[in-house]
């Protein structure tokens, strides 16, 4: 397969997209470890459960939603589980599947959590840039998540 080389233009893009969601992660990954300890990948699986109905989900889906491969997921559900933050019960309607939930310790660890994550999101994604260029830049990305969606 044959591609044709990036223009100047679409390469300024590709690496300012590249190299601003590479820091902002970095970043909000760095102060959710100086402020509480925890990466922000297990803040996002809070997050997504938080976020459920009924606080929880069944792992396979709860893995299409995070950022995590199958396994990995797998890894962290079981420490947070072994925190009392998570637990995991077999699914009754479908035996071969496993739910994961939110207990009550879960959540008030995800709302101090959610604290720190939203003052950086504020600070470092949405406070830069103006509310037009937020619209425009979800209307961008859009399209590039659906493609990447399965």
């Amino acid at each position: 397969m044959v591609t044709k080389p990036l223009t100047a233009r679409e390469d300024e893009a590709w690496r300012t997209f590249l190299h601003t969601s590479t820091r902002l992660l970095a970043r909000l990954d760095d102060e959710m470890r100086a402020v509480h300890g925890e990466a922000i990948a297990t803040f996002d699986v809070l997050s997504n459960l938080a976020e459920a109905p009924e606080k929880q989900l069944r792992m396979s889906d709860l893995a299409d939603q995070t950022l995590f491969s199958r396994s990995r997921l797998t890894y962290t559900v079981q420490q947070l589980e072994a925190r009392g933050l998570v637990e995991r019960r077999p699914d009754e309607l479908d035996g071969r599947g496993v739910i994961a939930a939110l207990t009550p310790d879960g959540v008030a660890r995800h709302r101090e959590l959610a604290r720190t994550h939203l003052a950086g999101v504020r600070r470092y994604f949405i406070g830069p840039v103006s509310p037009e260029a937020l619209s425009a830049l979800t209307a961008s990305l859009g399209p590039m998540l659906t493609e990447l969606q399965d």
